[in-house]
């Protein structure tokens, strides 16, 4: 950034010449700057060519006589050679301005630094000749007072090295103090610092009295070092942070016995702390670890009471947290070994602690103390003993102070400290309570921390359990918790007491998810059911074959190339399934409508057959049976009470095809659930529940049946009713040769035979032949029951109708319909129509008989599974086999089963193509 350029003007330095010689000697200090100057670069002014230039001209004029200038030139050449002038003039005072701006302060600092160096010199000069002058004024000593002083001298330097290796020591003292605190070795640090304070009070010894004093030899601590005070309360601030770094370490629980041993210690000597008080602070340190660890590994948040349900949530896991858990955890796998491990390190901390304090106080026979005791033991006794193996220390236990100062730097310069310091050790009083742990004491402590322990692992144990959602993640913690127990090291006591915490939150927690999946498929079950009885609910399916069974599945399409097995698996399950439920006359919505109980009953089996697996759960097992089974019988109940009181609301509706439609369909899950479904065998209900549940879903059954079969027969007989009086007969045949029943009994009847396809009971044929027999003894009441009189004509047609029917019913055993009625009936008709003068069928029965082989594929449902009826020509090709009524003749006259149209007189002139 440029200079702001200064305002002097040319005039304040008396004249061009002047003003030149400054301005050489300004270049000259620029291009010679002084040593501390610093050395910036220069920017060159856009004003230095024309200053230069200006300079040239200027020189060249100089010499002129302004008389002479006149004399010469004109007034224009002379205002130009002004103009000239000016315009030179104001480039130096600009090129000035920037030399001052720019230059003036290196020139300051150059001056500045010429001054110092001046000053600098001159006391060098001064100091060498104050060396000389004393150097010269010294006078040689004697050899005669050397001699005598040799012994005086050695002394006292002797003395002055003992000195210094105190002094060393407390000026190495707290670098090894920080290293040792940064390495948690507390008890080496505590060592340490016992003995810095020891070396501190030998120091600041000034008794008269004592020989050894150090004043006694010359030497004034006090007063000629001053450093030894300072560094020793340097030193002092240590105490604190010993105690307090050793306090926290308390709280780690990976430590080895040995270290926490020595930890513990270090609060005994440092502090002068009886070992029952470390004991305490020992414990209290780590119920601060497993608080911590439960709050760091806190990873879920309920919502959810104990005794609510979550309204739309899988598997016993309340909405809320699921939610939160799913921010948190992308999979279940790794939610499971979040929680598994975080109650790893929960019983690690209770097992390690409660052991290392066994190990620590705890003396496991008479010639084995304790571990503490064994290390004051060798701090009290005067040298290291070498013992057995049982009561040999660790070897970051077995301490001294010649371990202490091989550690620190310059070792070998701390032999010249006394023997008494050397050979130090804090004094330890084994005889006094403080030094010492009664083992009563001990044992109602770890009591009573185990039990507070038990409860917060019993808290967390049950809320991060309810991380998981299935019983088999459930299980592998229970698995692993069992596998951590063998080897925890814990006593038996502490062993029950733990499995029986870890039993007991496994059985809530498994119970809750078995109890919740009820709970969850009950509600989607009710609400499926709501559907059937609302008035813009979507009607069930039909159920005939023509709709459920022979719908061909569309096969899924080949793979992609290089997808691997998951791309062929999926599409083939998929339609492995969609034939399945085909097969088994299931429609979409009813294995979607059963798939909501057998889904659920199918996991809780699947979770029952995995708990019963394992040996050591029988136990468990049991008791979780016993706690389930009430849920179990009211959910079965429930069903059962739902579907009874679906159907009073559908009977009581006004639009009555839709509700019969719909009231079908419940029949069918009634009958699936109780006959052929897994639900009942995979919930784990009794036989007596289980034969409850059957008897309800079979009253139901039959009174939906019933239901229909009084709406069946109404519809069909209206209907017969509506065509029977309309019964007309061919212009060229006349009423005599009528030899089949009306077309309107056989639309009748084949309504009958669709609406018995249309409950989709096939894989049902002994309630689906109860039904047809039942159904067809009401039709026959109704139809013999509602018979008019009327004209020859008709009187014929009808006899006809009875006489099929007769025939239809009479293939069915004696037992189930009763032909009496009918047998009335064609008496009656008979005599009418001989007493009108008709004509009467030779052999009525065999024409039933042979229309009924023409007709039994469109009346199959009417018919029995096994027919007693033996058919008229017996042979062995598919067509007898699938005709059991008999194959009808070929030369036979046809006679169509319904009314058809005339052919039209255009249909001949038609092109059809042949195939």
């Amino acid at each position: 950034m440029a200079r702001r350029p200064s305002t002097v003007s040319v005039a304040s330095f008396g004249s061009i010449k002047n003003l030149a010689e400054l301005s050489h000697l300004t270049s000259a200090s620029t291009f010679a700057p002084s040593p501390s100057a610093p050395n910036f670069p220069r920017s060159v002014p856009s004003t230095h060519f024309s200053s230069v230039q200006s300079t040239r001209v200027q020189d060249e004029t100089a010499d002129i006589d302004p008389d002479e200038l006149f004399a010469k030139c004109t007034i224009p050449e002379v205002k130009a050679k002004q103009v000239q002038l000016r315009s030179d003039a104001e480039a130096k005072q600009e090129e000035l301005r920037v030399m001052v701006g720019e230059r003036y302060r290196d020139l300051l600092q150059a001056s500045t630094s010429i001054i110092s160096m001046s000053k600098s010199a001159r006391r060098v000069q001064e100091a060498f000749q104050e060396t000389k002058d004393a150097i010269a004024s010294r006078q040689q000593p004697s050899r005669e007072n050397r001699t005598s002083n040799v012994g005086k001298e050695d002394s006292h330097l002797q003395t002055l090295q003992v000195l210094s290796a105190h002094i060393k020591l407390l000026l190495d003292a707290p670098e090894h103090l920080w290293r040792l605190i940064e390495r948690e070795k507390y008890f080496h640090a505590t060592w340490l610092f016992m003995l810095a304070r020891v070396v501190h009070r030998a120091l600041s010894r000034d008794d008269d009295q004592d020989e050894d004093s150090w004043l006694n030899q010359g030497v004034n601590i006090m007063e000629q070092f001053p450093l030894i005070q300072r560094q020793w309360e340097t030193i002092s601030h240590f105490r604190s942070q010993i105690v307090h770094r050793a306090t926290l370490s308390l709280r780690i629980h990976e430590k080895s016995p040995e270290d926490t041993c020595a930890t513990i210690l270090t609060l005994h000597i440092l502090e002068s702390r009886p070992l029952t008080d470390t004991l305490t602070t020992y414990l209290s340190q780590r119920t601060r670890t497993m608080h911590t660890s439960v709050s760091k590994n806190s990873i879920i948040t309920t919502t959810a009471t104990p005794n609510s349900v979550p309204m739309s949530q899988t598997n016993g896991h309340p909405l809320g947290a699921s939610k939160l858990v799913q921010s948190k955890c992308t999979s279940p796998n790794d939610r499971l070994q979040e929680v598994k491990s975080s109650l790893l390190i929960l019983v690690e901390v209770i097992s390690r602690t409660v052991n290392c304090a066994r190990n620590v106080f705890q003396s496991l026979r008479p010639t084995q103390p304790a571990l503490a005791i064994r290390v004051l033991e060798q701090m009290h006794t005067e040298s290291l003993a070498v013992s057995n193996s049982e009561t040999a220390l660790p070897f970051e236990l077995a301490l001294s102070t010649q371990t202490i100062l091989s550690g620190l730097p310059s070792s070998s310069y701390f032999t010249l400290l006394p023997a008494d310091i050397k050979s130090y050790k804090p004094y330890i009083e084994l005889s006094s309570a403080s030094s010492s742990v009664p083992g009563h004491f001990l044992e109602d402590k770890l009591r009573t921390w185990f039990d507070q322990s038990c409860s917060i692992l019993r808290d967390s144990l049950d809320r991060w359990l309810l991380e998981l959602d299935s019983v088999k993640s459930v299980w592998n913690v229970r698995s692993s918790l069992r596998k951590w127990l063998l080897t925890s090291g814990l006593v038996k006591t502490e062993q029950t007491a733990l499995d029986t915490l870890f039993e007991e939150a496994v059985r809530k927690r498994v119970s809750a998810i078995w109890t919740d999946t009820i709970h969850r498929a009950k509600e989607l079950f009710l609400k499926a059911l709501s559907t059937l009885t609302a008035s813009s609910g979507v009607v069930a399916e039909e159920f005939s074959p023509l709709n459920s069974i022979y719908v061909p599945q569309s096969v899924p399409p080949p793979p992609l190339t290089g997808g691997g097995p998951a791309a062929y698996e999926h599409p083939y399950q998929t339609y492995k399934t969609v034939l399945q439920s085909q097969l088994r006359c299931r429609t979409p919505r009813l294995q979607t409508f059963l798939n909501i109980l057998e889904e659920s009953a199918a996991s809780l089996q699947k979770d029952y057959t995995r708990i019963s697996l394992d040996q050591s759960s029988k136990r468990l097992a049991r008791n979780l049976v016993e706690a389930y089974l009430p849920e179990a019988k009211a959910f079965c109940s429930m069903i059962a009470d739902a579907l009874a009181s679906t159907t009073d609301e559908l009977m009581n509706q006004s639009d009555t095809t839709p509700a019969m439609r719909n009231m079908i369909f419940l029949s069918r899950v009634a009958v699936e659930i109780s006959l052929t479904s897994p639900f009942l065998n995979n919930i784990g209900c009794d036989e007596v529940v289980a034969l409850q549940f059957r008897d309800k879903t079979g009253l139901l059954f039959d009174r939906i049946i019933n239901r229909w079969r009084e709406h069946t027969i109404s519809s069909v007989i209206s209907v017969y009713d509506d065509a029977k009086f309309h019964l007309t007969l061919s212009a060229n045949i006349p009423c005599y040769n009528v030899t089949g029943p009306s077309p309107a009994l056989m639309e009748s009847l084949h309504a009958l035979s669709t609406s018995l396809h249309s409950l989709g009971l096939t894989h049902h044929p002994s309630q689906l032949t109860s039904i047809a027999s039942s159904l067809l003894s009401l039709f026959i009441d109704k139809f013999t029951r509602d018979m008019p009189n009327g004209d020859t004509g008709r009187n014929v047609q009808m006899l006809n109708d009875a006489n099929f029917l007769r025939c239809l019913a009479l293939v069915w055993p004696s037992e189930a319909l009763e032909t009496s009625s009918l047998d009335r009936l064609i008496a009656a008709l008979q005599s009418e129509v001989q007493s009108s003068g008709g004509h009467l069928q030779p052999n009525p029965e065999q024409a039933a008989k042979e229309y009924l082989m023409r007709t039994q594929m469109l009346l199959s449902a009417l018919l029995p599974p096994t027919s007693s009826m033996q058919p008229a020509k017996e042979s062995a090709d598919k067509i007898s086999a699938l005709l059991t009524y008999g194959v009808p003749g070929a030369d036979t006259t046809f006679l169509s089963a319904v009314e058809l149209a005339k052919v039209s007189t255009r249909f001949p002139l038609l092109l059809v193509e042949t195939r």
